[in-house]
């Protein structure tokens, strides 16, 4: 029964969100070579949305077959005078035609409108990527923390480099940065390599060389990656709760303990430490934390608990009763909207909205965002549960450039080190303009990573394929309907540039001989293009086996 469960869970939320999503990068892939098709008098035979047999279909007054076929992986245009669904030229049928049906056909067509035709598939993906990340950044905006370095990992390239807590990072190899969330990024796709980390310290900029070290992480739904780090966090890794009669408080670990390592690995964020535990239940670790400026070694068991992951699967995860957050409000602002709704210190935050919640910091992101708008806490106090109406104030904050800000406040706190988190709203023309940058962010990511591989710095395992996309797309699933469009945008810039590349078959590849074309004044011989439409299949089929292998490989190691 466990694994039929598992199965329908599997199904359930992934491939249906994985069909979905494909389904729509498909379409609007395909929709592009339709319209710029149409747009240049080529004739088009059918517009089919997955490959195989058809399920459903019309004809509509051009003559176009538009049809639902029965295997969702993918779709394709024909065009007159196309061979099979890969735009492979029918060479007896053109030359049967009549001037006037050639001069409709594709491969009639003049070499411009060819080739803007297939290039119109790769850049409606690249459109339909900046208009999902503008329209999420005009409905949604986002939440980011200011490039403030709170924590530093003992012995980590930051630390050897001289960074300390309180530098504020401004620059990367001479490019400004704003948000944390944009130095990680730079410092992930850069392992092994030397970068120039630009500080502002006590009033006066300083530059630091560091070369980020290639770590291993795993994300909350257990997918490892591989990443460079230098070693700093916005918050220290402190423990705030510490569960009674567990593991970690028979070891003797107490709330305000600082994690310095785990096994003797440096702990960068109190995740790092959750992750390596849940992969360890029943078996023996160490815990190294910082107490009163001494290091002590803990040793202790993990107990083992149940989990469910984003596919339906349980499975066992270790746990040894810790948290970094108790959320527990621990200090109220004198006059604050909390101080003036009732919230006491001590009180236990169990939900913001009817919205679960497990930190303070969860709260003070939730409430940014609606300076002046009602929420509803419900707290627990002495043991019962109690609604508390509030209402965020507008507050000043300058961003990372010192420029006023105004973001919602209730004046409440864990007693941490706080993160200065600020909200960002963006207009259509800014939001658009977001989109686009995002889009060429993840362009220039995936050549930083193909480099990387290249170059040695990265492993090749990363690359992904149908089975890691479906459970991908069921994990954004369980996040939300924002999420899954993230994902959608981000998969559909993958999809832009693996069609660009020059390889017969693929859409870079029909670019790549109208440009030998345009140089020879004629295209290639039949017989040459089809040794290299067979070249080209043979290398997608052996890149499709290899991100599968890398699927499974994943699943099963």
């Amino acid at each position: 029964m466990g694994s039929a469960a598992g199965i329908i869970g599997f199904l359930t939320n992934n491939v249906i969100t994985f069909v979905f999503v494909l389904s729509l990068l498909v379409f609007v892939h395909e929709m592009g070579h339709y319209l710029v098709g149409r747009w240049s008098g080529i004739r088009i035979m059918a517009f089919s949305l997955g490959f195989g047999p058809e399920i459903a279909g019309f004809t509509d007054r051009h003559g176009t077959r538009w049809k639902l076929s029965i295997i969702p992986l993918g779709g394709y245009v024909r065009f007159f005078g196309d061979e099979d669904a890969s735009s492979k030229t029918d060479v007896d049928q053109l030359a049967a035609m009549t001037e006037e049906d050639r001069a409709r056909s594709f491969a009639g067509a003049k070499l411009w409108k060819r080739a803007a035709t297939v290039a119109a598939g790769p850049i409606a993906n690249f459109i339909l990527a900046i208009a999902i990340f503008a329209v999420l950044f005009s409905v949604y905006g986002r939440t980011v923390a200011d490039p403030v370095v709170a924590m530093v990992t003992r012995d980590g390239a930051a630390a050897d480099a001289g960074i300390e807590p309180g530098d504020r990072l401004v620059a990367i190899d001479g490019t400004k940065v704003s948000t944390f969330d944009e130095v990680q990024r730079y410092v992930g796709l850069r392992p092994g390599r030397n970068i120039v980390l630009t500080v502002e310290r006590d009033g006066q900029k300083r530059d630091f060389g560091i070369v980020p070290k290639l770590v291993e992480d795993t994300d909350q739904f257990g997918n490892k990656m591989e990443m460079g780090r230098i070693g700093i966090a916005l918050v220290d890794p402190l423990v705030t709760a510490v569960a009674p009669g567990g593991p970690a408080a028979q070891a003797g670990v107490k709330s305000g303990d600082r994690l310095i390592a785990i096994d003797g690995n440096n702990v960068a964020t109190y995740y790092d430490i959750a992750r390596y535990v849940a992969d360890r239940p029943g078996k023996s670790l160490v815990l190294t934390v910082e107490r009163n400026g001494q290091t002590r070694d803990l040793s202790m068991v993990p107990e083992t608990l149940s989990a469910t992951d984003a596919s339906g699967n349980k499975k066992d995860v270790g746990s040894i009763g810790i948290s970094p957050v108790d959320p527990l409000v621990a200090s109220i602002a004198p006059g604050s909207p909390a101080e003036a709704a009732g919230i006491m210190i001590g009180d236990r935050v169990l939900s913001v909205d009817g919205r679960r919640i497990e930190a303070i910091g969860e709260v003070q992101r939730y409430v940014a965002s609606r300076p002046g708008k009602t929420v509803t806490l419900s707290v627990e106090r002495d043991g019962k549960t109690l609604d508390v109406q509030v209402v965020p104030r507008k507050a000043e904050e300058p961003d990372a450039f010192g420029n006023p800000m105004e973001i919602g406040s209730i004046g409440i706190t864990d007693g941490q080190k706080p993160i200065k988190l600020r909200y960002e709203t963006y207009g259509p023309l800014q939001a658009l303009s977001e989109g686009v940058k995002q889009t060429g962010s993840i362009v220039s990511g995936t050549f930083e990573y193909l480099g990387n591989v290249i170059g040695g710095y990265m492993k090749a395992d990363q690359l992904g394929g149908p089975i890691r996309v479906a459970q991908l797309s069921g994990q954004m699933a369980t996040l939300g309907f924002s999420a899954v469009l993230q994902f959608a945008a981000i998969l559909s810039v993958s999809i832009g540039l693996l069609n660009l590349m020059p390889v017969p078959v693929l859409d870079g590849g029909h670019l790549m001989f109208y440009a030998i074309e345009a140089v020879r004044g004629k295209p290639l011989g039949a017989r040459a293009q089809d040794i290299a439409f067979r070249i080209g299949f043979a290398m997608v089929l052996s890149l499709m086996v290899f991100a599968t292998w890398n699927d499974i490989s994943s699943r099963i190691g």
